[in-house]
C-alpha cells in the first residue's frame, strides 16, 4: 500500500498504547486524576525532566498550549511567536480564546526559528507602544513546524535574550518534543526548564499515542490557577486514566523516543532523495517538485500535503512511527521516474 505521508496525525497507535487502554479497562479507578496512571506519569516525568514536576493530561495539542499560555498571559498580554507557530496558523484563535483575548505577536524567521535579536526587537516594539498589549508571554516550538530543532543552547539564548529582566513567561509547545530530543541528543530538562522554560506541552498524539498530551508544570507556583483553568476547560476529564494509560506507555522503555528516532530516520532517508526547502531535522520534510510529477505521485496512491506558504511546487511529507523503509523507498523510486 502506498504510504501516507501528509502527517504523523493520519497514523494509528503503537500496540504497547493499545495494549496500555486495554489493560486499563480492568477493574476500577479513581476518577478525575485521582488513578495510579496518572500518579505513575507525574513520577516518570519527574525522572526524565530531573526535577519535580506537575502534569495535567489533556487530550489535544491545542488544548495543552492554549490553557498553558491562558496560565501565563493576562487577557492584556502579548505572546511572542514564530510566524509559522501551530499557535499562530492552526489553533482557530484558542490561546486567545483561553486567555480571554491575549495578543499573539507572530515573528518571522528563515527554517521556522526564532531568532534572539527579531525576538528582542519584537518585544521593545510592543512594549514601547504601549498601545498593543503588555509583553508577557514567549511560545517556542521544538521541534518547529518546519521541520528543524532548537538545540539546548539555542532555546536558552532564546530565552535569555527575550526575558532578561526575568518578566516574561515561556511556554514551549512540545507537539513533536520527542523529535527534537531524538535529534539533539540533550537531555529533555537542558532543552526546557534549564534553559528557561515555565510549561511544556509535552506531545505523544503524533508519536503513536491515540489523543493525549500533558502540559509539564516547571514552575509549580503555576499549578493552582492550571488546576482551575483544566477544570474548567473539560480537559479534567472523568475517565482520566484512559489519557494517563497511553502516557504512561509511551514514558515506559524510552517507547516515546525510539518512535521519535525511527520517525527522524525515515525522513532523512526521504529527504535524501528529494529538494528540500528547510534542513531536515525531525520527521517533516518539506520538498519541492514539479506538480506533475505531485500529480503522478497521488496517482500512484502516494499521499501528503500542498503547502503554498513556501511558494510554488512546495509540498510537505510528515514521517511517522511506523513508517516503513520500503515505503520510502517506493515513494523516491516512483519520484524518479
Amino acid at each position: 500500500m502506498p504510504a501516507d505521508f501528509r502527517s504523523d496525525n493520519t497514523h494509528g497507535c503503537s500496540p504497547e498504547i493499545l495494549d496500555a487502554i486495554a489493560r486499563a479497562s480492568a477493574g476500577t479507578q479513581t476518577s478525575y486524576g485521582g488513578d495510579d496512571y496518572t500518579a505513575a506519569v507525574r513520577r516518570r516525568c519527574s525522572e526524565i525532566f530531573e526535577t519535580d514536576v506537575e502534569i495535567f493530561p489533556v487530550i489535544s495539542g491545542t488544548a495543552g498550549n492554549s490553557l498553558a499560555i491562558a496560565a501565563l498571559t493576562p487577557p492584556w498580554g502579548a505572546v511572542f511567536c514564530h510566524e509559522d507557530a501551530h499557535i499562530q496558523r492552526d489553533e482557530c484563535g484558542a490561546p486567545e480564546f483561553f486567555s480571554g483575548g491575549a495578543k499573539l505577536i507572530p515573528i518571522a524567521g528563515a527554517d521556522g526559528k526564532l531568532r534572539p535579536d527579531d525576538l528582542v526587537r519584537a518585544i521593545r516594539t510592543v512594549a514601547e507602544s504601549k498601545r498593543t498589549a503588555v509583553p508577557a508571554c514567549i511560545s517556542i516550538t521544538n521541534a518547529t513546524e518546519a521541520g528543524t530543532v532548537y538545540s539546548a543552547e539555542e532555546t536558552q539564548l532564546l530565552c535569555d535574550a527575550g526575558n532578561p529582566a526575568g518578566d516574561l513567561r515561556i511556554h514551549l509547545d512540545g507537539a513533536r518534543f520527542a523529535n527534537a530530543v531524538a535529534a539533539t541528543g540533550a537531555t529533555p530538562a537542558d532543552l526546557t526548564w534549564r534553559a528557561g522554560v515555565d510549561l511544556l506541552t509535552f506531545g505523544a498524539t503524533k508519536n503513536g499515542a491515540l489523543a493525549a498530551e500533558a502540559i509539564v508544570v516547571f514552575d509549580k507556583s503555576l499549578a493552582e490557577e492550571l488546576a482551575l483553568r483544566h477544570h474548567r476547560a473539560g480537559q479534567r476529564i472523568s475517565k482520566m486514566r484512559f489519557i494517563s494509560a497511553q502516557l504512561d506507555a509511551y514514558l515506559a522503555d524510552d517507547l516515546w523516543l525510539r518512535n521519535a528516532r525511527h520517525a527522524n530516520a525515515m525522513a532523512q532517508r526521504l529527504a535524501r532523495g528529494l529538494t528540500t526547502i528547510h534542513p531536515v531535522e525531525a520527521n517533516v520534510v518539506f520538498a519541492r517538485f514539479p506538480s506533475a510529477q505531485a500529480a503522478a505521485l497521488r496517482e500512484q496512491g502516494f499521499r501528503f500535503g500542498d503547502w503554498p506558504i513556501f511558494g510554488d511546487d512546495a509540498y510537505r511529507l510528515v514521517t511517522a512511527f511506523d513508517t516503513t523503509q520500503e515505503q520510502v523507498d517506493a515513494f523516491l523510486a516512483h519520484a524518479h521516474q
